[in-house]
């Protein structure tokens, strides 16, 4: 499934993860995919829209004694402390990840932790709720098999790349819009996982490729950080996109002139072109840039600027311009 559909599942069920109800009433999810499709940030993305903490616990970075809280004495006795991971107040995600990750040990305290909301005698506040994530056992990412007690505890929502889910996202937050415009011309380099590589494409390395681009590297330079990035043979795609970007025409004088601007013949650079113009396109310009759209004979590119362009700043929905456009059959393109 999709993130974005994993997203509404999550949000469903942290609402329903009320401390006082029977464990079968609390739903925890797992999200299971491939390495780099963006788990983690979305469940940080959640609780920062919700207005609420997010810790995360990377249950394969801590030994099982240190997870479940040291035993010290106490008088006569021996007790288990609380362990420094644990929340003790407020509200907030509890996020376990790499699960399959953490040694057998570790995924038996998780257990306890997503049935009876405790570790030991140390329970998980109230306004506190309960996410896992972690890698597929088929991409060799140092995955143990998990005991069936803890998987029969846990929702199984497999993940997987979406190119609009990505794209949305990677607006929200200024990625480079080369990146945004090659991942449309060749969306099967935005997740091709090899497990035998060192490196490539998934959103995650993806998005440090735009980081890469705002370093000033000379062009050899360059060239080698994204290979080292996103691996040699989606790198070299890459870097002749860049070129061929380079060739765009103007977006203002195409704004300035919709219906006189040349439309290239070369496929790669109308999608160079349609990602510009997605990231310029406002409520003024907006009845300009999709007069000029409406001269491709791919409709699709008018769909996904104007998606784009609404991901980046909802409030062009409201543009006259794109609601009669959607009103006149453009938002059957947009589903």
């Amino acid at each position: 499934m999709r993130l974005s559909q994993a997203q509404k599942i999550v949000l469903a069920s942290i609402k329903t993860q009320d401390a006082k109800s029977r464990d079968a009433q609390r739903v925890v999810p797992y999200l299971v995919g491939g390495a780099g499709l963006g788990k983690t940030t979305l469940i940080t993305d959640i609780a920062e829209k919700l207005g609420i903490d997010c810790r995360i616990v990377s249950l394969a970075q801590y030994d099982a004694g240190e997870l479940a809280g040291w035993i010290v004495p106490d008088g006569d006795a021996m007790r288990r402390v609380r362990p420094d991971w644990l929340p003790s107040d407020g509200e907030g995600i509890l996020f376990l990840d790499e699960l399959p990750q953490a040694p057998v040990a570790n995924q038996n305290i998780a257990a306890q932790i997503v049935n009876e909301r405790r570790v030991g005698d140390h329970y998980l506040p109230e306004g506190w709720s309960i996410v896992a994530a972690g890698n597929r056992t088929s991409d060799r990412a140092g995955t143990n098999t998990m005991p069936t007690h803890l998987r029969d505890r846990l929702m199984f929502l497999e993940v997987e790349a979406d190119l609009d889910d990505t794209i949305e996202y990677y607006y929200s937050k200024g990625v480079d819009t080369r990146v945004c415009a090659f991942l449309r011309f060749r969306p099967e380099f935005l997740h091709k996982f090899d497990r035998d590589a060192n490196a490539c494409p998934s959103p995650r390395s993806w998005d440090r490729t735009s980081t890469i681009l705002g370093w000033g590297l000379d062009e050899v330079c360059q060239a080698e950080a994204i290979a080292g990035q996103v691996g040699r043979p989606a790198a070299a795609d890459f870097i002749g996109y860049l070129r061929v970007f380079d060739k765009a025409p103007d977006l203002d004088e195409i704004i300035a002139d919709p219906t006189g601007a040349p439309i290239p013949e070369d496929v790669s650079i109308l999608y160079a072109v349609a990602a510009g113009l997605s990231t310029k396109l406002n409520k003024s310009n907006a009845k300009a840039v999709l007069q000029y759209l409406g001269r491709f004979e791919q409709k699709e590119f008018t769909a996904f600027v104007v998606k784009d362009a609404v991901a980046r700043d909802a409030s062009l929905k409201q543009a006259n311009a794109i609601r009669d456009w959607a009103v006149a059959g453009g938002a059957q393109l947009l589903i």
